[in-house]
């Protein structure tokens, strides 16, 4: 699936990191055989044709997204996980699409991604994550949502020193958006675009503390939360939630995103993606596995993520004697 992804920045999303050290504990190459509670998808790459549990329509060769053996989070020889690269010497991606069978107002997602060796994170890049909204639309560039078609939060790395983030797409994003009318590229979550001057002006958006670099080599989980929120026409009062952890340690909560106007914009897809706008790549990618999306926390092996605050803008709507 080739994406028109285009900003004169980075990426950033909601999401839980786990690195390699924590990735091997309690880690199962067959998790999906007994799977977290509360799950709707699961996919751990050890059946007949794994591809055939997702929604591609697009064709990506083998070239680009393979199985391959691998040792994996679980550190097991006979682990498998799927491949995603980009042809070499040109830009698009490589991705597995899944549509959800349902939709839903709150969903969790976790997998396990490893940057193979050599991998150059100096190339300008884009991930993947929940999707609200038609399949059709996700991955669209350039212009703001309206609340009631799309919103995609794609967890991906800053180029040059590979922080992580969500690069964020919803009714209320304000980061990059040249034209009030609406022409805005992808929010970055936590906001890492600048210290404020012109990108990241709200500091509760901004980093509370000094996030990780990603390495080559290395496995790491990601679990992210997305909670669409109570439907606003205006955005006052907007209690959408974005939530991320790296390490089971949360690194993110963002609980006041105008995320849709209607109720009928639910969480429906999870993309899995590898996309790079040039030619500048590294002829190496990315390794994934482990997919879990689940209406409950998931966690990364026997490690928990960091427990979530209440949320701070609670409100009531009906008293009922």
């Amino acid at each position: 699936m080739e994406l028109s992804f285009t900003r004169t920045g980075c990426l950033v999303s909601a999401f839980l990191l786990l690195a390699a050290g924590m990735a091997s504990a309690g880690i199962s190459r067959n998790e999906c055989s007994n799977p977290p509670a509360g799950t709707v998808f699961c996919e751990d790459f050890e059946g007949t044709n794994p591809k055939a549990n997702f929604s591609d329509y697009d064709g990506n060769p083998d070239t680009e997204n393979l199985i391959v053996t691998n040792t994996g989070p679980a550190g097991d020889p006979a682990n498998r996980a799927i491949r995603l690269r980009v042809p070499a010497g040109q830009g698009g991606g490589s991705d597995l699409f899944k549509v959800l069978s349902s939709g839903y107002d709150k969903l969790y997602a976790r997998w396990y991604f490893m940057y193979e060796p050599g991998f150059n994170f100096s190339a300008r890049n884009h991930g993947g994550g929940l999707a609200a909204g038609d399949r059709n639309l996700v991955g669209a560039s350039g212009i703001r949502p309206t609340g009631s078609d799309w919103a995609g939060f794609f967890v991906q790395y800053m180029e040059g020193p590979a922080t992580p983030y969500a690069y964020s797409y919803y009714r209320g994003m304000y980061q990059d958006c040249s034209n009030p009318s609406g022409n805005c590229w992808g929010d970055s979550l936590p906001c890492v675009y600048d210290s404020g001057a012109y990108y990241c002006k709200q500091p509760q958006h901004r980093p509370t503390e000094s996030l990780p670099n990603l390495v080559a080599g290395q496995w790491y989980c990601v679990e992210q939360m997305l909670d669409m929120g109570t439907p606003t026409t205006t955005g006052v009062g907007a209690d959408g939630r974005l939530a991320t952890w790296l390490d089971s340690k949360l690194l993110g909560d963002y609980q006041d995103l105008w995320i849709r106007t209607t109720s009928s914009l639910k969480i429906r897809n999870l993309w899995l993606s590898l996309y790079h706008h040039d030619g500048t790549h590294s002829t190496v990618g990315e390794l994934i596995d482990n997919v879990v999306v689940s209406t409950q926390p998931i966690g990364c092996g026997s490690v928990p993520p960091e427990v979530l605050s209440a949320p701070k803008n609670l409100r009531i709507f009906k008293v009922v004697p």
